[in-house]
């Protein structure tokens, strides 16, 4: 059996005028391209290499980390809040975590050194699973912060660093605004407008 095959040739290939058009229209078209790339501060390639390379950024990107926390604004400085990471499997209560304070300062709440204890299970926070749950212990000094920067709190027998919570803020804002780019450089190789997210 077999199949009919189109001639290479065809009408339009050998009239010259209409492959001059069509010629024109071609540069015309990368012209155009070339000239919102530059407009957009992208090197100047061919779209559908830009746009592979922006998908796989993207891609790359989520798989290198699947979860990271939205802002909707910067985050405010809190020179005074202290951060402690602790796994999910923990399950710690404020109690424990309050003792532990006390320990390393007798009657911390009364004496006013420690203002609130609050927890953040991070996994809820941003959508998924895998992430360390966080609490957050805000000090009404700087000599109890520092002190409790260099000692860390001892639960269960096992001892917990604390970190300024707004090191660890800075970080996931660093990553938001990182994901919130790429993202943005995809919807716009797509031609799609960016969304309330970006």
């Amino acid at each position: 059996m077999q199949h009919e095959v189109e001639p290479l040739c065809s009408s339009t290939m050998g009239n010259p005028s209409m492959h001059r058009e069509a010629g024109a229209l071609l540069v015309d078209l990368e012209t155009l391209e070339e000239t919102q790339a530059r407009s957009l501060g992208r090197p100047v390639r061919s779209s559908k290499q830009y746009l592979r390379q922006v998908i796989a950024e993207y891609e790359a990107l989520d798989r290198e980390l699947p979860y990271i926390r939205k802002f909707p604004v910067p985050p405010a400085a809190q020179p005074l809040c202290l951060c402690m990471e602790t796994s999910p499997e923990e399950d710690l209560t404020h109690l424990e975590v309050l003792e532990a304070l006390e320990a390393e300062f007798p009657g911390a709440m009364e004496s006013g050194r420690v203002s609130s204890i609050r927890f953040e299970n991070m996994n809820v926070i941003c959508g998924t699973a895998g992430r360390r749950d966080r609490w957050l212990i805000t000090v009404t000094d700087f000599q109890t912060r520092s002190r409790l920067l260099r000692s860390g709190l001892r639960l269960r027998g096992l001892q917990h660093p604390l970190v300024r919570h707004d090191e660890l803020l800075l970080g996931d804002y660093r990553l938001h605004l990182r994901r919130s780019l790429v993202r943005r450089r995809m919807l716009e190789a797509l031609g799609a407008e960016p969304t309330e997210e970006d």
